[in-house]
């Protein structure tokens, strides 16, 4: 069977590997659809490609599979889920590891959850971003009636904005690029700027009267400073900000209304999908977490994602913008990396 792989160059291709087998407490999917994370997946890619570009020395020759999202068809079950699971079930992966851009992969127990009727692969295979949103907002807490702020309209800030609205918030969508300004409108999102931090703070403080966002989201996986202070400017005193993307974590005011000490805000990381979801115990189906005290383990987020995506609450089909057979994968990753003014899910679609 075939898998895309990338190695320490940058360079992406498609590679002759064995047929995965059962490893543990888990299933074997034939992989019916996968999506790239534009944002942690593929930056990866580009950081390589930039660093060679500018001359560092990018060692001996090594490559890795490519994973992050996916959902297929079950060929074989471990005994301990038969109960549960039977071949010929549609399921969706999550996480690198597992979400194979692959013909094939074997996905341990607590990683997948079975696609609900009325919801196509090619949608169920978007959650990895959607948990990353997900967890993001049980970490926000977010309330009825608050304005939430999401900088960075990727696929997992637009599901964020989408989630605000859900919970009876309202999402204020920030990005460089008007077409996912428009995406952001189109599923719901009660206002969009863009610009800079200025006029973006102007356009934040005229919608919550003066008062602040009571939440901003993080959602940009750009390695940079400054949306960091942007954010502390941007929420009220006393707000929450949630840091899902990988920006430089650098809070030194850039603004007399950027001082995180002065406005006693909270700080929240966000890593993963959900308890569970960096532990490799966990991970590999060997530790159990009693639902009476951690009630959305990984596990429990995914099904009730997709629950919501079946039901029209959460919808991601708007957000797959490109669409390739696997055998373009490495064309369909080129896509991913360098056109993000026009692309945002970018999903390979498999025989």
């Amino acid at each position: 069977m075939r898998a895309l792989y990338s190695n320490n160059r940058g360079e992406m291709y498609l590679k002759e590997v064995p047929e995965p087998t059962l490893q543990g407490s888990g299933v074997v999917i034939r992989t019916l659809a996968s999506v790239f994370g534009a944002g942690s997946e593929m930056a990866g890619v580009a950081r390589r490609r930039k660093a060679i570009a500018e001359g560092q020395d990018p060692g001996p020759l090594s490559e890795k599979a490519h994973s992050y999202q996916s959902a297929g068809e079950v060929l074989q079950v471990s005994d301990d889920l038969q109960d549960r699971f039977q071949r010929g079930d549609l399921v969706a992966a999550a996480g690198g590891g597992f979400g194979f851009h692959a013909e094939q992969g074997w996905v341990p127990k607590h990683s997948f959850a079975k696609i609900p009727d009325g919801l196509s692969p090619l949608e169920a295979a978007t959650t990895n971003v959607g948990l990353t949103a997900f967890h993001a907002m049980r970490r926000a807490v977010v309330q009825p009636g608050e304005t939430a702020v999401v900088l960075g309209l990727g696929m997992v800030g637009q599901i964020t904005a989408q989630l605000v609205g859900m919970v009876g918030g309202q999402a204020i969508g920030v990005d460089l690029h008007e077409f996912r300004l428009e995406k952001a409108r189109e599923l719901g999102a009660a206002a969009t700027a863009s610009g800079a931090d200025d006029e973006v703070a102007a356009a934040v403080d005229a919608f919550t009267d003066g008062r602040g966002a009571d939440a901003v989201f993080i959602a940009t996986s750009a390695r940079i400073r400054g949306p960091a202070s942007l954010a502390v400017r941007l929420v009220r005193e006393s707000g929450r900000v949630l840091l899902i993307g990988r920006v430089i974590w650098d809070f030194t005011p850039t603004h007399p209304d950027a001082d995180p000490h002065t406005k006693e805000i909270d700080i929240h990381w966000v890593n993963g999908r959900g308890p569970g979801s960096r532990e490799r115990d966990y991970l590999r189906g060997e530790t159990e977490y009693p639902n009476r005290f951690v009630r959305w383990d990984q596990e429990q987020n995914l099904q009730a994602l997709l629950a919501l995506q079946a039901a029209g609450k959460v919808r991601v089909a708007p957000l797959l913008t490109h669409r390739f057979a696997f055998d373009q994968a490495p064309e369909a990753a080129e896509v991913a990396i360098n056109l993000p003014a026009e692309a945002l899910g970018v999903a390979l679609e498999y025989a």
